[in-house]
């Protein structure tokens, strides 16, 4: 095995376990997250001599995981979608998470570097990130996958609703159903 080999290896697994929380967070199964990390590593492996360092080994590696997460949504969505139930009328946003286009405001700051932060304000963060995760995971697998390539994947609504495999139709109420879901579930962690 070359010297080259061996370090594009061990970038490779360095990142491992980042790409398998990614995978994870979209995904809900630990076999099917398996399975696109190693999907992924094994398309950069195949790729390794046009990685031109641009980026970041990490961020390469998840655009890799992001397009394959996205094919395997596509195939999905090709199949047949049943109509969902009858879906409640729900009130709009009233906070201000979200824009008047019912979009996800994020803080700009969010996610900035804990060296720039107090501890207090870290240990906030860190609390917050884990009660996203928490109130994520309590999600309908249909929503919280509408909800993550809507928001965190930034793709439109006809997009988001596709890759999920939801009717179109009702995309845009599951998605304010999702942010209920979340706000509830934020404000009562939050209150605790």
């Amino acid at each position: 095995m070359s010297s080259e080999s061996k370090i594009a290896i061990d970038l490779f697994m360095e990142h491992a376990a980042t790409l398998y929380g990614y995978a994870y967070s979209r995904l809900k199964d630990h076999h099917l997250a398996e399975d696109l990390v190693q999907d992924t590593m094994l398309s950069a492996w195949k790729s390794w001599d046009t990685f031109q360092g641009g980026s970041t080994v990490l961020v390469w590696l998840t655009g890799i995981m992001r397009h394959k997460l996205l094919d395997q949504w596509r195939a999905n969505a090709r199949r047949p979608v049943l109509q969902d139930e009858t879906i409640d009328e729900l009130e709009s946003d009233a906070d201000g998470s979200f824009d008047e286009h019912g979009s996800w405001t994020i803080d700009p700051n969010f996610g900035m570097s804990c060296m720039l932060q107090s501890p207090v304000v870290a240990a906030q963060n860190s609390d917050l990130r884990k009660y996203i995760s928490l109130c994520m995971d309590k999600l309908p697998q249909k929503l919280r996958l509408l909800f993550l390539a809507r928001e965190v994947d930034e793709m439109s609504v006809p997009e988001a609703a596709t890759a999920s495999g939801v009717a179109f139709s009702s995309a845009s109420v599951l998605l304010t159903r999702a942010r209920h879901l979340l706000r509830a579930c934020l404000q009562e962690s939050l209150t605790r």
